[in-house]
């Protein structure tokens, strides 16, 4: 769990280093609302849209982090705080689960 003011510079630092396969996905403290990303190919990223809207958009890392902007402020508008997961290798962006999550270094 991150505050919010942290998930826009973090959108940042991981469609850098996201391969390919790989998704990060942000949740409401309810996880009833958020949105995914998941790198498809070197320079294609896509993001879904889950809860308000339900949206998919692709596109290069600068479109992909303009939309993680405006999904951010449509899905969290009250939040303080975000639920951060990671998916290495997800088969299936549509049937994304915990047991192929990991954690990312905290310091």
């Amino acid at each position: 769990m991150i505050p919010i003011s942290q998930v826009l510079p973090l959108v940042d630092k991981q469609l850098g280093r996201l391969q390919i396969g790989d998704m990060v996905q942000f949740k409401t403290f309810k996880k009833d609302r958020g949105f995914l990303i998941c790198r498809v190919d070197l320079d294609v990223f896509q993001l879904i849209e889950t809860g308000f809207n339900e949206w998919v958009a692709t596109g290069d890392a600068a479109r992909i982090r303009r939309y993680a902007k405006k999904a951010l402020r449509r899905e969290f508008p009250r939040s303080k705080k975000a639920w951060v997961t990671y998916h290495n290798e997800a088969l299936n962006v549509n049937k994304v689960d915990e047991s192929g999550s990991w954690q990312m270094t905290l310091f």
